[in-house]
């Protein structure tokens, strides 16, 4: 059998098989020692591929375990997203697995709905219980008012409850609110599947609030680009400028950092684009097609005291940016909060004005890439992004919800929540929306469960006489198999709806998870060009390696009618931002995804929680950035407890002086502030949704504005080391 050896680094010592006290079940340890089985030796460690489930990047990863505990989660070197590498999340996936606040069995409530009172119950009893229920509401004909409401799970569990879904008779299919990142590449990719930005061979890179190194997109992929693109490889290192109202460790790591004003974001790309037109310096540069008005109207000179960035400075970046050999636009963050997106089509449209589409350095729009819509019901499935005016309205006769907590990002959705007639829950953890249930049938970690997710990498192909880029996209696919037995009396979703569809009568297409990984393989070979059955050897390989490859053949990027009708685009930015000034509300506040604990999803991982903001040096709580300047005008102190009041509400948090912030902006992270959730969540920091900044309401970030005054009380901050250095410049 052919192998493939690779050696990782851990650090010395001996790995636990427990990681947290009062965890697992201490015969598991004992028992295999005393009587193996037939597939591990006791003592030995065994590597097994998988792929990460802690953020929509699924890098692949590689888990050490022996005897049957797994003891230490490391990048998968084979997979061409991560490479080997692997970010904090990733490394904190153990605790996911062996968390003492994982649900260990079905329940159903006891108590009032909400109260968060529940008894266990056998699978049996809960499979059962949920297919009466469903079988009652078809028979009274009210099936296509059920709701399954799903994060972003991997294609395993996601098939089968549109399956599930499409047999059982409702279309009603909601997943997480699209973010203002989610946005921006959705335009970009012009009708395929979300765009690769080559920023390891740009050698100019201009980002509009996107905070690769921390949390945009795929982080830890971006980060080994932005390695390649600062060292050069034989060319000039690349220079990097970063346009955001706060200094993010991504701006922390630019060259240069432009603090333009809240919202004018596209205005500044559309400053750009006025330079490198009148000047020429793109030949046979076309304007914009913009709603109303001409390009002339969004010149730096009478554009900068809105973007309050100098017109030297804008004529400057634009400059730099058009005669660079090869430049690249990218957005996030702050850019994209405005809810029909233009600015992410005006930062976007430099793109297309420089010419990089699908070549070195510039935007890989991916062709769609599905191998596995042979599996996939007849009836394409349409996932509606959960919203205020779209998802839950009205209610229904049953929820089902797996992945998501729209309970905490987004409590104005709590009554319409209640207000469905019947709550089934997948969640392995007590959160804010499963303590509505009125049943849960916890799933299994992503360490215990078969998945497989199909994308497209970055891929480059030098030619050695010419010394010529050839860039594309590699066709890829993870392919995951539980590393571990269940901890607990837990099962995949996938399997649970697969036995509930029998109980109603209803068929899938798979006999199991299990069963449609073996059976989604052999599509993906087929579209890779190989093969579709693989021998016994293969499948070995493929368990070890954890991931699908296109092993030759050209890389691939779509036609370019794609490009084209991307520019056909229409910009609807006026020339003037509006002021929006408010004498009760005179800051700007913008909320931004914590680098570990993501929009709150992570915050029951102890270790995310004590990893320091590297900017702030927080931990385990929350807090509200200030730039000095406004705290000495408003006679606040560094760590005073202060309200910060909005429109929407209030909350009462610690103040951090923070240089790195625009003076008329405040800022506080997601991450904390559950009201349950576990021992490690529960009760800490404030949720930045009662200050109307639910994750992914669309708000312009325009209109989000808020007081600051000293409440007075005992501040409850934590930092690890020293407090934030003053030596970064502070904007103006």
């Amino acid at each position: 059998m052919k192998r493939r050896e690779f050696i990782i680094l851990t650090g010395s010592g001996a790995a636990s098989t427990t990681l947290l006290s009062g965890c697992g079940h201490p015969e598991n340890t004992l028992i295999p020692a005393l009587i193996p089985d037939e597939t591990t030796i006791p003592g030995v460690d065994y590597w097994k591929a998988g792929t990460c489930a802690l953020c929509p990047a699924a890098c692949g990863i590689v888990v050490r375990t022996r005897e049957h505990r797994a003891s230490k989660i490391e990048g998968n070197p084979l997979h061409p997203v991560n490479r080997g590498a692997l970010c904090a999340r990733g490394q904190a996936g153990l605790q996911v697995l062996y968390n003492p606040d994982r649900i260990k069995s079905p329940m159903k409530r006891t108590g009032e709905r909400g109260s968060g009172r529940f008894e266990p119950i056998s699978w049996e009893e809960a499979i059962k219980t949920l297919a009466e229920k469903l079988n009652d509401i078809r028979s009274r004909n009210l099936n296509g008012s059920v709701v399954f409401s799903m994060g972003a799970a991997l294609n395993v569990n996601r098939i089968a409850a549109e399956h599930f879904m499409d047999a059982y008779g409702s279309s009603r299919l909601v997943t997480t609110p699209l973010s203002g990142d989610d946005r921006a590449v959705g335009y970009a990719s012009a009708g395929g599947q979300a765009p690769v930005f080559d920023i390891a061979n740009a050698t100019y890179l201009l980002s509009f609030g996107a905070r690769f190194l921390e949390t945009w997109q795929s982080p830890v992929m971006y980060s080994l680009a932005y390695g390649d693109f600062r060292r050069g490889h034989g060319r000039k290192r690349g220079r990097f400028v970063m346009v955001e109202p706060r200094m993010s460790v991504t701006a922390a790591n630019a060259d240069e950092w432009a603090p333009a004003a809240v919202g004018s974001e596209g205005l500044f790309a559309l400053a750009i684009a006025q330079v490198i037109v009148r000047e020429k310096l793109v030949p046979n540069a076309a304007p914009p097609n913009l709603a109303s008005g001409s390009l002339d109207d969004y010149a730096p000179e009478k554009t900068a005291a809105q973007i309050d960035v100098p017109a030297e400075r804008i004529i400057r970046i634009a400059r730099e940016f058009a005669e660079a050999e090869r430049p690249l636009a990218i957005c996030g963050g702050a850019a994209t909060l405005d809810e029909d997106g233009e600015n992410a089509k005006a930062i976007h449209f430099l793109n297309r004005l420089v010419g990089n589409l699908n070549k070195p350095g510039g935007v890989l729009q991916t062709d769609r890439f599905d191998p596995i819509a042979g599996l996939r019901p007849a009836k394409p499935a349409n996932w509606t992004p959960l919203s205020g005016a779209s998802g839950y309205k009205d209610g229904g006769s049953a929820l089902l919800i797996h992945g998501m907590n729209p309970a905490h990002f987004a409590p104005d959705l709590r009554d319409q929540i209640k207000a469905f007639g019947y709550i089934a829950s997948f969640s392995p953890f007590l959160d804010e929306t499963t303590e509505l249930a009125d049943l849960i049938l916890p799933d299994h970690s992503y360490l215990e469960s078969w998945d497989l997710y199909a994308a497209a990498a970055r891929r480059t192909e030098k030619r050695a006489e010419s010394r010529e880029l050839k860039v594309g996209t590699l066709p890829f696919a993870s392919v995951a198999s539980p590393v571990v037995p269940p901890e607990f009396d837990t099962k995949q979703t996938a399997d649970v709806l697969i036995q509930v569809s029998r109980e109603l009568g209803q068929t899938l297409p798979f006999e199991s998870a299990e069963d449609f990984v073996k059976k989604a393989v052999p599509s993906v070979r087929k579209a890779m060009g190989q093969a579709a059955e693989l021998t016994e050897e293969e499948w070995s390989s493929l368990a070890e390696t954890g991931v699908l490859l296109v092993e030759h053949g050209a890389a691939s990027s779509t036609a370019e009618s794609d490009s084209a009708k991307a520019a056909d685009e229409k910009i609807a930015i006026g020339p003037a931002i509006e002021e929006n000034k408010r004498d009760d509300y005179p800051l700007y506040i913008l909320a931004y995804e914590h680098a570990a604990l993501g929009h709150g999803e992570h915050a029951n991982l102890p270790w995310l929680q004590e990893l320091p903001d590297p900017m702030t040096t927080v931990i385990w709580g929350s807090w509200v950035e200030i730039n000095p300047k406004t705290a000495a005008a408003l006679r606040i102190k560094d760590g005073d407890l202060v309200e910060v009041r909005t429109p929407a509400g209030a909350a009462t948090l610690p103040a951090v002086f923070y240089p790195g912030i625009r003076p008329d902006v405040i800022a506080t992270p997601y991450g904390q502030g559950h009201t349950s959730f576990g021992q490690y969540a529960g009760g800490r920091g404030i949720n930045p949704a009662q200050l109307g900044l639910a994750y992914g309401n669309g708000a312009r970030s325009s209109d989000s504005r808020a007081r600051v005054t000293i409440a007075g009380g005992e501040s409850r901050l934590v930092r690890f080391g020293t407090s934030l250095p003053e030596k970064i410049d502070t904007p103006r």
